[in-house]
């Protein structure tokens, strides 16, 4: 098994796979990026419960970048709110990581999404942030 870090990714990921158009990276493929893009981040911010449980707090991120020079607005706008609608199924996001992943969520949720515009490089980019707490599967 992967890393924990890894498996979230994985999992969001796999939980936004629906969506067309995009490129989807984890963490580990660094900087470079073809675009448009989805891009999942996750790092382990501590335990929970007590040293040595193994349940960790996770928190994540998932970034959708386009090039601002191809694509308007409302339709990065419209993109980006069909990513963040796969995020909530039913029941509830943890419940489905858990069942296509191969580690235990106990918390899965959105907690922030924010837009940025960057006129340096041309680029719309919007992240949501979530709250993760997640151990590996026995």
């Amino acid at each position: 098994m992967a890393s924990i870090e890894r498996e979230v990714e994985n999992a969001l990921l796999n939980v936004v796979s629906g969506i067309t158009g995009v490129n989807f990276f984890t963490s580990e493929r660094g900087t470079a990026r073809t675009m448009p893009s989805v891009t999942v981040q996750a790092q382990i911010s501590g335990e929970e419960v007590m040293p040595f449980s193994g349940v960790f707090r996770t928190p994540a991120s998932i970034t959708y970048v386009v090039r601002a020079d191809t694509t308007a607005r409302v339709d990065f706008d419209s993109k980006f709110t069909d990513i963040l609608e796969q995020l909530y199924r039913s029941p509830d996001l943890a419940s489905y990581l858990t069942t296509n992943s191969n580690i235990t969520f106990y918390v899965a949720k959105v907690t922030d999404d924010s837009p940025t515009i960057n006129g340096q490089n041309r680029t719309w980019s919007r992240a949501m942030t979530l709250d993760i707490i997640a151990t590996a599967k026995k």
